[in-house]
């Protein structure tokens, strides 16, 4: 019967393949193409050991079928073809004579496309050589792949490959199109990569301006020239020499009328490699690992390791959403037919990645909430009288935040809520209800920041909003009009003598505390908050399982809300914050008016100095941002000391400066802090400490040198200190160089372009990428993602309800069909508990 089996599958595919000889060996023959059928058969176990169809497919190279030019695929399927009646017919006589056995017949095999091969000339007819299939398995450690001894396992182990299956799984970062190699005159300006064969006809290291190295190299083919410019890469010009053929391929743009990549990718030419015609794999690399070698291991892991793979979505939702196989994605994405071939592949590897992370923090959540009890808080009345005390309305958004956050504590589950909102926006005063509520119904609500001065400017506003202003860590009591009894609130830093220490951590230990607002210390063990009811986290770094634990660990399930004034993409969200609610105030208080920004190269300078002039002399304030405390030979960078000497002598000689850095002491901080807001000084000159917790709203100018070294995120929360009243606000990016290089010229333009956090989010994330973007925020499993990329918005959606509705069914991920995705499952949660 397996006999009859094995002639009835031959005979199929035979006339398969002979419908494709017809087709012109187009790869139409089937739905899908050739290799989809094939692999399909094999994870059906459709192709017997020692059968004809298994040779036959061991014989094709790593990239498939889809991988041959035309001549090849003729060729392939005539020896198939031939190969297959054979069989047929040795099956056929054996069902006649059972006594005799068949002759095996010839195996013949097509040369991997990634080994050495001479340019393609007249057509060849294919040498026998059979393939044994070797016996690796997934856990075997890197050094059983060819070519990898243990200095090549050290380097791979660099890069994070030390098995088998990790060489399965790097995938490749980037691919060189060599179906479309272009002659340098045809190159166009683009921000698509394009890719040049070209020989290095000169190669210097130069010096862009006073402080940026670089190395630059003239590029030559028969058409003509281009210009390669590596900015902060000086290395690049002693990696290359006069006469080297290179794969260059990168974004172009005009300089000077001429073609130049900045910042390109290169790699020596192969021309076995580009004579295929089809996209080569780029993979990730070190010092000492080049591109052949990789290519030459990972091929290999791929060809015979693929089918082996285990696929995180469970059978059952594979079938019913018709998803690829699990073998063919993965070979694809190692080597595609064409860049919509790789898009599809790395789609459908993206769903495992994204289901995998959404059962980790959807158990996460269940694990925070499930069978414990939190206190329920109700504001009642007090909402109304808090609101009428205000000086400004709540906006639309703000309110439906407030009552979703209200909502929630009302209830005895423990809540776990984010609430995101543009730096200005008002998360503080939403905050502030919601510790009230505790406060209402007589339990003791927190405020932790991630730094001393944001705790600082909390203590400031809050004590606003309770009637009473400046902080005191003895004092502390309130009697705001809108409430019906006296408000203790205390703060807890690490600049308090060890004195008042004792006394904060005693009123909170008693009840003498109603609020308490500090840093992190707040949570550790000799701080005791019996009647924690609310715990407000406003931070730009994970607050995570691990603290998380350590509040419950107090006796108490509280409820939980994290701030955050860093706008998250909502596949952010899903991901870092998957396990927390999201509240988004999306909009402005009214009357503000969006920061008016520009980036100044240095020879518009002057000109801003001059306009900033103006703006002081009109009565407004202005701080100027550097990025360091001191001045640096090695980052050659402005210092902020250095800056404000150099301001006070020189252009700003007539105005009241003041110096503010992280070195100082707290209280020597608030005093300068205070005389700024005070208007006792005209600019503040000052580094990153900044960039929260400083509300200042006589000042409408902020300068930042040195632009083109901070990270988007970053330039918005500076932009933020401004257009903070109905003062129309400014924002100067200075930047150290005319040109800054493509990828700073690109975050600066975007400031230009847009004032809208959420907006810059999104750009910073296409940017960046998943394993940088708004990398203050992101929690370690992020940094776990392969294929999956956080612009997927639909996978990810449909990942979440593919979880939703298999923990529905098994909340632990214990039954049999599960067990694959449980152990995906498994790393995601791991990673987040060492993170935190």
């Amino acid at each position: 019967m397996a006999a009859v089996a094995a002639m009835s599958d031959s005979a199929r595919v035979r006339r398969v393949f002979e419908l494709e000889l017809r087709r012109d060996c187009t790869n139409q023959a089937v739905v899908g193409g050739l290799d989809r059928m094939l692999i399909q058969m094999e994870e059906d176990g459709a192709l017997p050991i020692g059968g004809e169809l298994r040779r036959l497919v061991a014989a094709l190279p790593a990239g498939g079928y889809k991988a041959l030019d035309r001549n090849r695929r003729q060729d392939w399927l005539e020896t198939a073809i031939r190969g297959l009646n054979l069989e047929e017919a040795g099956v056929a006589r054996m069902r006649a004579r059972p006594d005799v056995r068949p002759a095996p017949p010839r195996v013949v095999a097509v040369p991997p496309l990634r080994a050495a091969r001479p340019a393609p000339g007249p057509r060849e007819r294919l040498a026998p050589a059979p393939l044994p299939t070797p016996k690796i398995p997934l856990d075997a450690p890197i050094e059983r792949l060819p070519g990898i001894g243990k200095a090549g396992a050290e380097k791979f182990g660099k890069l994070g490959v030390h098995s088998a299956a990790d060489a399965v799984y790097f995938f490749p970062r980037r691919f060189n199109d060599f179906t479309n190699i272009r002659p340098i005159a045809e190159l166009q300006p683009s921000k698509e990569r394009q890719t040049v064969v070209a020989r290095v006809a000169m190669v210097r290291e130069m010096r862009y301006g006073r402080r940026v190295k670089g190395a630059e190299a003239m590029l030559q083919d028969s058409s003509g020239m281009m210009r390669a410019a590596w900015f902060n890469m000086p290395y690049v010009a002693r990696s290359l020499a006069e006469g080297d053929m290179l794969v260059v391929s990168g974004k172009v743009r005009l300089f000077k009328g001429r073609p130049q990549m900045e910042n390109p990718e290169f790699e020596p030419y192969d021309a076995d490699i580009s004579s295929a015609g089809r996209l080569v794999p780029v993979y990730p690399a070190t010092q000492g690992l080049s591109q052949r070698v990789i290519r030459r291991a990972v091929g290999f892991a791929v060809e015979f390791l693929a089918a082996a793979i285990p696929d995180p979505v469970p059978l059952a939702i594979r079938e019913r959403d018709q998803l690829s196989p699990m073998a063919e994605s993965i070979r694809t994405l190692h080597y595609p037919g064409s860049f919509v071939e790789a898009e599809e592949a790395r789609r459908r590897l993206a769903i495992g990645e994204f289901l995998a992370i959404q059962c980790a923090v959807l158990m996460r959540r269940a694990e925070w909430q499930g069978g414990r009890t939190a206190p329920p808080l109700e504001i009642g009345e007090t909402l109304t009288a808090f609101a009428n005390s205000l000086p400004f309305a709540l906006t639309r958004a703000q309110a439906g935040c407030l009552d979703e956050i209200l909502r929630d504590i009302r209830a005895d589950i423990p809540m776990l809520r984010l609430l995101q909102g543009d730096v200005g926006s008002g998360k503080t005063v939403v905050a502030m209800a919601a510790m009230m509520a505790a406060v209402r119904s007589g339990h003791q609500a927190v405020l932790m920041a991630p730094t001393e001065i944001l705790a600082e400017q909390h203590y400031r506003s809050l004590s606003g909003m309770l009637g009473g202003s400046g902080p005191s860590a003895l004092e502390g009591v309130f009697m705001p009009a809108w409430f019906d009894r006296p408000v203790r609130m205390l703060m807890l830093t690490g600049s308090l003598s060890a004195g008042q220490k004792a006394q904060v951590r005693g009123d909170a230990a008693h009840g003498g505390a109603d609020i308490i607002i500090g840093t992190h210390a707040l949570i550790e063990d000799d701080v005791q908050l019996p009647r924690l009811g609310l715990a407000v986290v406003d931070e730009q770094h994970r607050f995570g399982v691990a603290q998380r634990l350590k509040l419950r660990q107090k006796g108490t399930n509280p409820h939980l809300l994290v701030m955050t004034a860093t706008p998250i993409p909502r596949t952010l969200a899903l991901t870092v914050y998957g396990d927390l609610e999201v509240s988004t105030i999306d909009e402005m208080p009214p009357g503000r008016k969006p920061v008016e920004t520009e980036w100044v190269p240095p020879h518009l300078r002057d000109e801003a100095y001059a306009f900033i002039r103006e703006r002081l002399d009109a009565g407004e304030q202005a701080f100027v941002i550097c990025p360091l405390v001191e001045e640096s030979d090695t980052l050659e960078l402005r210092s902020a000391e250095e800056e404000f000497e150099r301001l006070k002598a020189g252009p700003f000689h007539r105005y009241r400066l003041e110096l503010l850095h992280g070195r100082m002491a707290g209280r020597q901080k608030d005093e300068v802090m205070s005389r700024f807001a005070n208007r006792e000084a005209d600019m503040l000159v000052s580094t990153s400490v900044i960039e929260v917790g400083i509300d200042v709203p006589n000042a409408t100018v902020i300068v930042i040198e040195g632009a083109e070294r901070f990270g988007l995120s970053q330039l918005h929360q500076f932009r933020g200190r401004v257009g903070r009243s109905a003062k129309q606000s400014f924002c100067r990016l200075f930047s150290t160089e005319e040109d800054p290089g493509p990828e700073a010229r690109e975050r600066l333009e975007a400031m230009v372009d847009t004032t809208d956090g959420f907006q810059l989010a999104e750009v910073d994330l296409a940017m960046r990428g998943e394993g940088e973007a708004w990398g203050s925020i992101q929690s370690g499993a992020n940094t776990m993602l392969r294929v999956a990329r956080l612009t997927d918005r639909d996978l990810l959606y449909r990942a979440r309800q593919m979880a939703i509705e298999i923990l529905e069914r098994d909340p632990r991920l214990q039954r049999a069909e599960h067990r694959t995705l449980a152990a995906a499952v498994k790393p995601f949660l791991e990673k987040a508990t060492e993170a935190n």
